[in-house]
């Protein structure tokens, strides 16, 4: 039960994350649609991990964020199916500092908005659960 808690609270803070930096989903102020749309995920990432080992695909690292990033964007645009009120808009990254490097503006379309967010809330919640992690 505390694994599922946990999952979900993840999820809530990579979503509250990626709204932050990115502002690509919009849930119409419909708080139903908000729940809905984090649970799945919830439920997403809850799965992924023992599934993905049990196929033997990679369970941590680059590897486990890549299937990761293309499970959430192929959730996200289902979810965007399914409930009229979610829909992904075009987003613009502002110019971004790493490491003293100036990366100039980018204007995203809704497909790689879609990506870019899916790739927003796999990282922060796969950060979040290496953070938690606890060895046994």
């Amino acid at each position: 039960m505390r694994g599922i808690i946990r999952t979900f609270v993840f999820v809530l803070i990579s979503i509250f994350c990626t709204n932050y930096v990115l502002s690509s989903i919009s849930y119409g102020g419909d708080t139903k649609t908000f729940l809905v749309m984090s649970l799945t995920l919830a439920f997403l990432f809850y799965l992924s991990k023992p599934l993905l080992i049990t196929f033997g695909l990679p369970g941590r690292g680059i590897g486990f964020l890549f299937i990761s990033t293309i499970l959430a964007s192929i959730c996200l645009y289902v979810l965007t199916i399914f409930l009229p009120q979610l829909m992904m808009t075009e987003a613009t990254l502002s110019g971004l500092i790493i490491f003293g490097v100036v990366l100039p503006s980018k204007s995203l379309n809704a497909f790689w908005s879609t990506v870019f967010s899916a790739f927003l809330i796999a990282g922060v919640f796969t950060f979040l659960d290496w953070l938690c992690c606890s060895k046994k």
